[in-house]
């Protein structure tokens, strides 16, 4: 996520998101920081401007038919899916997403995947999906999705992009399949013969998982302003990459002016964890930290020990919620449909107003007790009797 941009385009709950998930990690004296910047950014919000949740939710639906062009092998379980439609995407900054719809085993599946394609190449556009154990969505798309298919897809969106005029030093970290904002954005960077200082920063497993690998190797090779390491936790290979996860000596060694950069942060939670417990140790600038979860902890919910009473306004019932399931959850568990995507608080597809009661946000801590806010029901439980437009 981006804090240090676009203050006047996000809502209050946006920068409190930011504010809170960075804080909750780091040090004193960073929170401070990081509290003053909340002060300064919310007042300068123009709140009467606030997207709708109907304008939201019309963006973020996956309305608009592509056709699967081609499909590259990545890796032994990652695929790149390139697409394109009738009427060319809007423009879209590098690490933009998109949600897509499709139909598995007869069901109806939505899910919200990161485009790693340039923005430049506005013929087509590009997904990258790596295999989950168990994962419905991203097993179907590997071993069904072939060039000609088509599915729905949605207008790309999010916070977690590069800005058309990157800082001068930029350093990027990625973990699995975090890699693939940080390909849209170095694809852009090189196609647009942009000259910052970038360290790119990847970790995987072994060498066979590094996704991109050949692409990032040449990249690296005819752009000498692109530095590009990969660490790995095991066949490290001598001389072409690191080895290990990440850690405060690593990342001091390789990247020795890390102070004095930009950083795009994104993978898996522990991942993110980590990195931010690093930087604090560093006393890096949380301004000049932008980030994204490729997932998201909700097990505070059952920790909560919330159970209150729920209603949902389009069936006129209320039921007990448990204390370990998010209020989408309980919608579904009701035989409500909502709309919802990537679960995970990224999306906003699921994004409805609260008419009433105490709210609670997983991923941030916030809380809601106004009416007619707000929320994310994919990432909230209710800490009081609520009634949500569901």
């Amino acid at each position: 996520m981006d804090i240090t941009t676009n203050t006047t385009d996000v809502s209050k709950h946006e920068i409190n998101s930011v504010v809170e998930t960075i804080s909750g990690s780091l040090g004193n004296t960073v929170r401070r920081t990081l509290t003053q910047l909340k002060a300064l950014t919310t007042d300068r919000l123009q709140l009467n401007n606030a997207p709708t949740a109907e304008s939201v939710n019309d963006t973020a639906s996956p309305h608009i038919l592509a056709t699967v062009i081609r499909t590259t092998l990545e890796t032994h379980d990652t695929k790149s899916y390139f697409f394109s439609t009738e009427t060319p995407l809007k423009p879209y900054k590098a690490g933009a997403h998109i949600n897509i719809e499709f139909t598995a085993n007869g069901d109806r599946v939505v899910r919200t995947y990161t485009l790693s394609s340039s923005p430049k190449t506005a013929d087509e556009f590009s997904i990258t999906v790596k295999r989950v154990n168990h994962g419905v969505a991203s097993n179907w798309l590997f071993d069904h999705l072939t060039p000609g298919d088509q599915i729905n897809v949605s207008q790309p969106q999010g916070s977690f992009v590069l800005p058309y005029q990157p800082a001068g030093k930029l350093l990027m970290l990625s973990a699995g399949s975090g890699i693939t904002p940080v390909m849209s954005m170095l694809r852009y960077l090189s196609q647009t013969g942009n000259r910052s200082d970038i360290v790119f920063l990847n970790y995987a497993q072994s060498p066979s998982d590094i996704i991109f690998h050949d692409e990032l190797t040449a990249l690296a090779k005819s752009h000498p302003n692109l530095s590009i390491l990969f660490s790995v936790e095991r066949e490290a290979l001598s001389g072409e990459s690191l080895e290990g996860r990440i850690n405060e000596k690593q990342v001091s060694e390789v990247v020795p002016d890390i102070l004095e950069r930009e950083i795009y942060l994104c993978g898996p939670q522990p991942f993110m964890k980590a990195t931010i417990s690093i930087l604090n140790k560093l006393e890096f600038n949380p301004a000049q930290l932008h980030l994204e979860n490729f997932t998201a902890d909700l097990s505070g919910a059952a920790e909560l020990g919330y159970s209150a009473e729920l209603s949902f306004t389009s069936i006129n019932k209320a039921v007990q919620a448990a204390s370990s399931k998010t209020i989408l959850e309980e919608a579904e568990a009701a035989g409500l449909n909502p709309a919802a995507a990537c679960r995970i608080g990224i999306c906003k597809t699921c994004r409805c107003k609260k008419q009433s009661g105490t709210t609670v946000n997983l991923v941030t801590g916030e809380v809601s007790t106004e009416e007619g806010d707000y929320i994310l029901p994919c990432v909230s439980v209710a800490k009081t009797a609520t009634t949500v437009e569901l």
